[in-house]
């Protein structure tokens, strides 16, 4: 049986834990710290740790690049950004970066065609399922449109309206919501209720006017 290879770029906290994940689901892990002190951080994880600088190409042929069907990289967002162009230029299929600096980065990984994820949006997203408030988040901006995600209160004006209704009404994209673990695709009869987290797109004063009436 053919063995699944993966590399993660960067030892820390969370990498540890997505190779524990990784090596759980069949994968052959690879790691690649910087240093010695973050090797360290490696120990007890099932992988194989090397040392040295990730974007020496040497050094990640080493860890096994080549062979990788996934790339992990977890270090800071401009050594994640250069060691994603090398792994896209060597043919890695599936390219995952966290990135803490979203506004600055995000766009160039997304250009590169790699699966980024913003380090905070991953927190604030799982605070929101837990505390359960009213609570916003924009997820996507520029000149002309704005996307935010969007869980509903309590005391929302617009809770048993129909989805569509309101999106018609407000101008805006309201594709799918998110309830409880189940996700939804807006239809004819979905109606809102307290807690669904809504997916608004559209224009972007449209976006804002329909983020302030819904929330």
């Amino acid at each position: 049986m053919r063995v699944r290879k993966a590399l993660i770029v960067g030892i820390n906290d969370i990498s540890v834990v997505i190779a524990r994940l990784l090596v759980s689901n069949g994968y052959d892990v690879s790691m690649i710290a910087s240093n010695e002190n973050e090797a360290r951080l490696g120990r007890g994880v099932p992988a194989y740790v090397y040392v040295g600088d990730p974007k020496n190409e040497s050094i990640l042929r080493g860890g096994g690049i080549d062979e990788s069907e996934v790339v992990v990289l977890s270090m800071d967002d401009e050594t994640n950004l250069e060691v994603a162009r090398i792994a896209k230029s060597r043919g890695v299929p599936t390219i995952i970066a966290l990135i803490s600096n979203k506004e600055r980065y995000l766009d160039a990984f997304i250009e590169l065609g790699i699966y980024a994820i913003p380090i905070v949006d991953a927190v604030l997203s799982k605070i929101a399922h837990y505390l359960k408030p009213s609570f916003k988040q924009l997820l996507y901006s520029d000149d002309k449109v704005q996307a935010y995600y969007v869980v509903i209160s309590s005391e929302s004006p617009y809770i048993n309206q129909e989805v569509r209704d309101v999106a018609r009404r407000c101008g805006v994209a309201i594709p799918l919501i998110i309830r409880g673990e189940d996700i939804i695709i807006s239809n004819e009869e979905l109606r809102i209720e307290a807690g669904d987290k809504l997916f608004i797109v559209g224009a972007s004063d449209s976006v804002v006017k329909c983020v302030e009436k819904i929330y």
